[in-house]
């Protein structure tokens, strides 16, 4: 699969993430997050900052705090627990002020909670296309855990090398 299918894949993900309203986003988000907080009870999460259409897994509070991803200049990623002050990415995503907030070392952590654009029954996931998560979940040893609507999944995504395979992928219908 070349980079124009992959982006026609991305864009029609999209257009059904979008098409839900904002009420069955909320509802799906609250049904994803139930069936997401068994696997978190006291672990060390990263998880992330919900952007336009996505999962909104801060519905997930388990009385203890997350770590979410910031990105580098070197388009490279890492995981800040932050004491309350957020800053918006060159993407316009809300991350941890990295100034303020508290790197987790990769190792530490035991669940990495990852957005989806699109993915598929065989765990496969559909990014971005900035290849950020999957050059961070490299060499993670922590429990990959993908958050999607069911809109949302493909029949077939054609996976390339550096494309990482998550270990669960939760939407408001299934596990898979």
């Amino acid at each position: 699969m070349n980079k124009q299918e992959k982006k026609k894949l991305r864009k029609k993900c999209l257009e059904k993430r979008n098409s839900l309203s904002i009420e069955e986003r909320k509802a799906f988000s609250l049904i994803i997050c139930e069936k997401l907080k068994p696997y978190l009870k006291d672990k060390n999460v990263m998880s992330y900052l919900a952007f336009a259409s996505e999962v909104d897994v801060s519905y997930c509070d388990l009385d203890h705090k997350f770590a979410y991803p910031v990105i580098g200049d070197d388009h490279s990623m890492k995981a800040y627990r932050s004491n309350g002050n957020f800053i918006l990415n060159s993407y316009g995503i809300k991350e941890p002020d990295p100034l303020t907030s508290t790197i987790i070392p990769k190792e530490e952590l035991e669940f990495i909670i990852v957005p989806c654009v699109g993915f598929n029954a065989f765990k496969q996931r559909l990014g971005h296309g900035g290849g950020y998560y999957d050059r961070y979940l490299k060499d993670c040893k922590a429990l990959k855990i993908g958050v999607a609507f069911e809109v949302q999944k493909l029949e077939e995504i054609f996976s390339e090398e550096h494309d990482i395979p998550l270990d669960l992928i939760i939407t408001e219908k299934s596990v898979y």
